[in-house]
């Protein structure tokens, strides 16, 4: 289930995001993390062009933040962002999270496209866009910078129609 982030989601969200192997193809900067800077991102987590919402079990605890970024509603577009905690990867909860996202997206805010990119390098999530329906784009080679080096980015998308 999907539901607008809670200052009660900032404990969880804060151990997600400083643990390696959640972190390891992330662009965030690494050390810049704490329960305050989670706290000032969930108050800020809801707006005309970016609306986070966490991932919750069946307890309604945190799990995971899933996101529509940079809504154009012009052009019928936003960007897609997903990350959950390792101790729930391949038990489903992404999967429907990004299901639910996906008709908020194409049903409530009439959007016509939603995209993402994900390092190359990451082949388990690139194998989870594809099974949610995400199409392949392309490859920006070299394009973007993490801590043990610079990446390859494969870009996805995918339309109201594909759906």
């Amino acid at each position: 289930m999907i539901r607008k982030l809670q200052l009660k989601d900032a404990n969880r969200m804060y151990l997600c995001l400083t643990d390696f192997e959640n972190m390891q193809y992330m662009r965030l900067t690494k050390g810049t993390h704490s329960i305050e800077n989670c706290e000032k991102f969930i108050r800020q987590s809801f707006s005309e062009t970016d609306q986070h919402f966490a991932i919750v079990d069946e307890d309604d605890e945190w799990i995971g933040t899933i996101s529509l970024k940079n809504i154009d509603y012009d052009v019928g577009m936003a960007e897609y962002a997903i990350i959950t905690d390792k101790s729930v990867h391949g038990k489903g909860y992404a999967l429907y999270a990004t299901r639910e996202l996906l008709k908020y997206a194409f049903d409530i805010l009439k959007l016509n496209r939603v995209y993402l990119n994900v390092v190359k390098d990451n082949i388990r999530a690139n194998k989870f866009y594809i099974k949610c329906g995400f199409i392949f784009e392309g490859c920006f080679r070299q394009a973007i910078k993490i801590s043990d080096g610079i990446h390859d980015l494969n870009w996805y998308s995918i339309l109201r129609t594909d759906e």
